[in-house]
């Protein structure tokens, strides 16, 4: 029999798509691409604003007449916020709420008459880059977010079962592992908290390079920071999700942090890693965000040599308060801010690959293109094309040097004393 898949929303959810594709493939189902024809569908949704949900309820019901004979199972956050009743008159056939995510292979096969399979260890991946989710769930209930209502409590897995599927990953000839989840930062299992379990996963044999996920702000980043600067099996890049560099705003937003200690963490990370890769989640327009605070996220950004940004204009979400917050910044407002901080973000990025002309970095090839380049990324989260790539060398870690930076991508040339077998570390 024929699955599909269609994944929306965050890491943690394909991180969990990932999983369901080698459960099925183990029980001896065919995957096959989304658009094609498919005995078993799997919508795996996201609910994280209204946009997001309503986006996977429009497939739904396309699906349910695009599709009349196919399955349609739906799992993820829309799940947790939609009524059961309101998801099959729209076309589900299967419904399955987050504390039986590990068994919908096998709800699957009950609902076709079919025995149970067994369940792999390692998911199956056309690149070689493998995401390990160490834990799931929130409870810090930002003002704006959903979340804690749609994956529940913080549950950290075992520590032994992730040390356990990063050497499968490695075993399997994955060079790259993202560490992932709901909010990585809460991970903790008897006396190991997060530092303590990516330090065991930084010592495995074998491993290329260890990517983490965000991690929120005024937890453990500046311990996190401080390992990454001592070990070069760690990829240097720092995601945080700021939201706002303004102090008001994100006490309305129910953060846990002041602006001056973003600014802090960053100003010391950045003395231990000169050349680290920086990311930022920020929302704008949240209710109440004067153009004065909306300058203090602006400062707050233009401060520092940020490579990524994912910017939002805000977006009510309901079922949260700020949902219900005033007073509204209209939404025209919204969308010129979130514009301008894009702008800004362009020339921030620009700037930030420059750095990087004539330094050696590692980059996890990924494709050819057209044009015969290898593309990639490297450890710091920039984009890199390299000529003179043979083709087994996808899936590979190499090193490059680049020679020219252009809309912050890298273009690279391999160097002379390249060799077959490549080094550990990220840059």
């Amino acid at each position: 029999m024929t699955v599909s898949f269609k994944t929306f929303g965050c890491r943690l959810n394909r991180a969990e798509t990932a999983q369901f594709e080698a459960d099925f493939a183990a029980a001896g189902f065919l995957r096959v691409p989304f658009d094609a024809p498919a005995d078993i569908a799997v919508l795996h949704t996201c609910a994280v604003t209204q946009t997001a949900e309503n986006e996977c309820l429009k497939l739904l019901r396309s699906l349910r007449v695009k599709k009349p004979d196919t399955v349609l199972v739906l799992a993820g956050c829309a799940v947790e916020v939609v009524t059961p009743g309101t998801l099959r008159a729209l076309g589900a056939d299967l419904i399955v709420p987050r504390d039986q995510k590990g068994e919908l292979v096998s709800i699957v096969q009950r609902h076709l008459g079919l025995h149970p399979g067994s369940r792999p260890a390692v998911p199956a991946r056309s690149t070689k880059r493998a995401s390990l989710k160490i834990q799931d769930g929130c409870d810090f209930f930002c003002s704006y977010c959903i979340v804690p209502h749609t994956r529940g409590q913080p549950y950290s897995r075992p520590f032994d079962a992730c040390i356990r599927d990063a050497q499968a990953f490695i075993d399997a000839g994955y060079e790259e592992i993202v560490v992932t989840g709901c909010n990585i930062a809460c991970y903790r299992d008897g006396t190991h908290d997060l530092v303590g379990l990516l330090s065991a996963l930084a010592a495995l044999p074998g491993l290329g390079r260890l990517r983490l996920g965000s991690i929120e702000p005024g937890t453990v980043e500046r311990d996190v920071a401080a390992l990454m600067a001592a070990d070069p099996v760690f990829c240097q890049f720092l995601h945080l999700p700021i939201q706002s560099g303004d102090d008001a705003v994100l006490a309305r937003m129910g953060r846990r942090y002041k602006a001056e200690e973003i600014a802090g963490t960053l100003r010391d990370a950045l003395r231990l890693m000169p050349l680290l890769g920086l990311g930022a989640d920020i929302i704008t327009g949240f209710p109440g965000e004067s153009e004065e605070a909306f300058g203090n996220t602006r400062a707050l950004i233009d401060m520092f040599p940020f490579g990524n940004l994912h910017v939002f204009p805000y977006s009510e979400r309901p079922g949260t308060p700020a949902a219900t917050f005033a007073p509204a910044v209209p939404e025209p407002e919204r969308k010129r801010r979130a514009a301008e901080l894009l702008r800004l973000k362009e020339r921030k990025r620009a700037a930030f690959a420059q750095a990087f002309i004539g330094r050696p970095v590692r980059v996890l090839v990924e494709k050819l293109d057209p044009a015969g380049y290898a593309q990639g990324w490297t450890g710091e989260y920039l984009g890199c094309r390299i000529s003179g790539v043979p083709a087994t060398q996808i899936s590979k870690l190499i090193t490059c040097v680049p020679y020219q930076a252009e809309s912050g991508m890298l273009t690279a040339r391999l160097p002379r004393t390249e060799s077959a077998r490549q080094p550990r570390n990220c840059t």
